[in-house]
């Protein structure tokens, strides 16, 4: 989906930027004696705007850890309604989030809150986008659980 490469690289260039001002605290400190004031704040926001950002496509390629360990002893015929009980679970985790990040991404919005550190600059955006990656996880666990229900009722089995 297109929405989840957009929101993955938003999340590339929030973490490029977090290595670019530790680069350049690092390098300042160590030659100049100055050390960047806003760089916990600042990696902090964008680390977290990425790690919601980069969600939406680890969930839509499954690729969260998966612990199968009694898989084997369970029938063939159950692989489908275990993905749909995972998922469902997943949905209900999700919608608790995106609902969490919502109200405090719009709170932040409205005061147009900004950083205490001496840059001062808008941390909302980095709040918003953490709304914006949990809602996408929504979506996909969505379409996810809708084709999971199709190939239940058609009788497809996976391995």
């Amino acid at each position: 989906m297109l929405f989840e490469r957009i929101a993955s690289g938003i999340a590339a260039v929030a973490l490029a930027a977090v290595m670019l001002v530790g680069v350049i605290d690092i390098v300042a400190g160590e030659v100049f004696g100055v050390f960047l004031a806003f760089k916990v704040d600042m990696s902090g926001t964008l680390t977290a705007a990425a790690i919601f950002l980069a969600w939406p496509l680890v969930q839509s390629r499954n690729e969260h850890i998966n612990v199968d360990l009694f898989s084997a002893i369970f029938p063939r015929w159950t692989v489908i309604p275990r993905e749909i009980i995972a998922k469902l679970a997943g949905f209900v985790v999700f919608a608790l989030i995106a609902r969490g990040t919502w109200a405090l991404a719009l709170d932040s919005l409205a005061i147009r809150e900004k950083s205490a550190a001496t840059l001062g600059y808008p941390i909302w955006p980095a709040k918003l986008a953490c709304a914006v990656g949990a809602s996408l996880v929504l979506l996909v666990i969505t379409l996810q659980l809708i084709r999971l229900v199709r190939e239940l009722i058609s009788g497809k089995e996976r391995a």
